[in-house]
């Protein structure tokens, strides 16, 4: 109850909740999550927590000003953690990595936007055999260089994580000589993000492909032929996302500033739209930023065959930055015969596209629909 009360005051009142309140009132019971968005959470805040000895899941979110020591400090002070989640708190790096090493019961972990380092997350990894996700995207000291390090770590127990099944390498400088080898270590995933890596073919060897539900490819060098491979093999996949392919792995959002480098072309979607039919468990394609695609064929083309095909029977699909999407494309999308079921579509993001008013019968046909984005379209109403 205490938990899902102060979430509820966070949400709503979040001035109500001083230092003091919260210090005397919600630093108890099993779970506890900080946003450095409440003005009532100060350092001596943080520091208390240490008393909740019962604690088995600790989120603080964004506390940017705050040391290394200092979580280090407070970790040390839980070693019956199951759940650590740090994220935006930029100043966590070795010491507070080292002290978690020492809660052998963690099966979450999520360092994003930290300084924790490849070694140091060695050292969790080697300590903590119940990890079930691991997310340390957007660290910009992780390279291959660094990255190597980590290996020297794990050579030593040449260790094999079969309960990882959640990991996020968003946004890290890290290439294919990093990458292939850790998944390699991996047999059990269900969720991994790459994006915005520097990996240049399939992540996985051909005969090492775990079974993915969720796999996250966006602004990646991997080329349409691997990825194209690589999911014939993932029979339950239920979420994909291959935007702006070829992008390189620079930045940290999708950018359409150079269509030349986009890898994705129509003969490629219509092999993927091959694919993709026989994946009964698919339900979230994002395409966003593939901007070649719609460029060879207008109308009736590989574009129209994947919503046709694929897209009507997701649940959700994006397809912004799509340059030559037009209208007509989305035809697709209304029953051929009078049996045939509406569309399944709840969320359609169309932004920056080429449609305009004439999709209007096209999109009255997705009965289930509760979000279209449009933005940038010509579509008038």
């Amino acid at each position: 109850v205490v938990p899902k009360l102060f979430n509820m005051l966070q949400r709503f009142c979040p001035n109500l909740l001083s230092h003091g309140v919260v210090g005397q009132y919600f630093l108890r019971g099993p779970s506890l999550v900080l946003s450095s968005a409440l003005p009532g959470v100060l350092k001596q805040t943080i520091v208390s927590v240490a008393r909740n000895d019962s604690l088995r899941e600790l989120h603080l979110i964004g506390f940017d000003k705050y040391s290394d020591s200092l979580f280090a400090s407070l970790v040390s002070h839980l070693p019956q953690l199951r759940v650590l989640v740090l994220r935006g708190c930029t100043q966590v790096s070795v010491r507070t990595a080292e002290a978690a090493a020492s809660c052998h019961f963690l099966t979450k972990v999520n360092f994003n936007y930290t300084g924790v380092t490849p070694a140091s997350l060695g050292s969790i990894l080697n300590s903590c055999t119940s990890l079930q996700v691991i997310k340390v995207a957007g660290i910009s000291s992780w390279s291959d260089a660094t990255f190597a390090k980590l290996f020297d770590r794990l050579s030593e127990t040449n260790a094999v994580f079969a309960n990882l099944q959640n990991l996020k390498l968003r946004q890290l400088s890290l290439s294919d000589v990093s990458i292939q080898p850790f998944l390699a270590r991996c047999p059990n995933l269900k969720r991994l993000d790459v994006s915005f890596t520097q990996i240049r073919r399939s992540p996985f060897d051909t005969n090492s492909i775990p079974a993915l539900e969720k796999l996250t490819l966006t602004s990646t060098n991997a080329p349409p032929t691997d990825v194209i491979a690589l999911i014939a093999g993932l029979p339950h996949l239920q979420t994909l996302a291959l935007g702006a392919l070829g992008g390189g792995g620079q930045g940290s959002f999708v950018s359409v500033g150079n269509p030349s480098a986009m890898s994705m072309t129509d003969e490629s979607l219509a092999f993927l739209t091959d694919k993709l039919v026989t994946l009964r468990d698919l339900e979230r394609v994002s395409l966003v930023g593939n901007s070649k695609l719609g460029l060879t064929f207008r109308g009736n083309g590989a574009l129209t065959e994947f919503v046709q095909k694929v897209g009507r029977r997701l649940k959700q699909l994006n397809l912004s930055g799509l340059q030559y999407l037009r209208s007509r494309d989305l035809c697709g999308l209304v029953a051929e015969t009078n049996e045939e079921d509406p569309p399944r579509l709840r969320e359609l993001n169309l932004n920056h596209t080429g449609v305009d008013d004439e999709a209007a019968p096209y999109l009255s046909s997705c009965s289930s629909l509760v979000s279209l984005e449009l933005a940038g379209t010509k579509i008038t109403s």
